[in-house]
């Protein structure tokens, strides 16, 4: 394997003054210096030893992504994200899947701690379990000893968001939105009470309907798993508690994509017999039939932004924490309660702080 004494002797240089060049460290090297030590590493193939340079460091450019269920297509976009940021920067991004399961996610940050992992980016909601949260911050309480970077893109125990979004205030706005079609009777599939993202998603429920004056139901609300088969068993539920409901709102588009498919199954029409919304808009909830309604989340940029966070407090700054906005998307699952007059076939957005 090519060393850095190789390069040195092919570029007429000194060992010391490759690692500047080649580590971009704040030294004084001259253009035609640079040029020449870029020109023999080049031409020699020479890879740096990121182990050893990790070691100097007390840490490797490595970036752990622990996610929920990297099936999901909300993780895998905003995993893309960290990938895209962290790649131009030189650092491997580690994709950890947790499955909701607080044992696993904790196996992980050891591991990543173990590794001396250079950042670790939670993209899921922190899961409600006091014990993981004390090991889990004993654990993150070492990362940082050596100057290791945590960001959080979903709301954690350890507090809010690093780079996150409103999603009260997204599920408000969708909740405006069908009111304003025209629906009273708006039922809730909140997905599984022990993550904290669903509580913020359910008090924008109670918000948009408290907005409008209308009283909060809990026999509306159903809580399940936060996948397909979840928005499915939640549909039975709440036909069973009332099927006088107009619309349906969901947590995230994959609970109302199950829920769909169990209302079809019920003979119940998406939207003439009721209107269905999601969250998170994503890429398949514009291709499926009917197209579904949903709040638009910047998925790739949640996840490019947090590795950007990540590196600047490498850095030795103190980034601001970021709050990106939401979108709802009307498309053709949702539209007036029967007997009234359908809304334009194209979809309509509306932009929430």
């Amino acid at each position: 394997m090519t060393s850095i004494l190789d390069v040195a002797r092919r570029a007429h240089v000194s060992p010391a003054t490759v690692s500047r060049v080649l580590s971009d460290a704040n030294h004084a090297v001259s253009a035609a210096t640079r040029a020449r030590v870029l020109h023999a590493a080049e031409e020699l193939d020479f890879v740096p030893n990121a182990l050893a340079r990790g070691l100097l460091k007390s840490r490797l450019p490595i970036a752990g992504v622990i996610v929920h269920d990297i099936t999901d297509p909300y993780f895998a976009e905003v995993t893309r994200g960290v990938e895209d940021a962290a790649t131009r920067s030189g650092y491997l991004v580690i994709t950890c899947s947790s499955d909701r399961d607080p044992g696993r996610e904790l196996s992980y940050i050891r591991l990543l701690r173990s590794m001396r992992a250079a950042a670790v980016v939670f993209a899921g909601s922190g899961i409600v379990d006091a014990e993981l949260d004390r090991q889990v911050q004993r654990q993150l309480t070492a990362m940082r000893g050596y100057a290791a970077a945590v960001v959080h893109l979903s709301p954690h125990a350890g507090g809010e968001p690093t780079v996150g979004i409103d999603n009260a205030g997204g599920v408000a706005s969708m909740m405006r939105a069908l009111i304003e079609l025209g629906h009273q009777r708006i039922a809730f599939l909140a997905g599984p009470s022990n993550l904290y993202v669903n509580h913020e998603r359910l008090a924008g429920y109670r918000a948009g309907l408290a907005d409008a004056g209308i009283a909060y139901d809990p026999q509306l609300v159903v809580e399940s798993g936060f996948d397909a088969s979840g928005g499915a068993t939640a549909v039975d539920r709440l036909m069973e508690r009332d099927s006088n409901v107009t619309a349906i709102a969901c947590s995230n588009d994959l609970l109302a994509i199950g829920a769909h498919q169990r209302l079809a199954e019920l003979r119940i029409r998406v939207p003439d017999d009721v209107s269905l919304a999601g969250f998170d808009d994503i890429p398949v909830a514009s291709r499926v039939a009917p197209s579904l309604s949903s709040v638009r989340v910047p998925l790739h940029e949640l996840g490019y932004l947090g590795f950007r966070h990540a590196e600047r407090a490498l850095a030795g700054h103190r980034p601001r924490r970021r709050t990106l906005p939401t979108e709802v998307i009307l498309r053709e699952s949702t539209a007036p309660p029967a007997g009234s007059r359908r809304p334009p076939s194209e979809p309509s957005r509306l932009v929430t702080a």
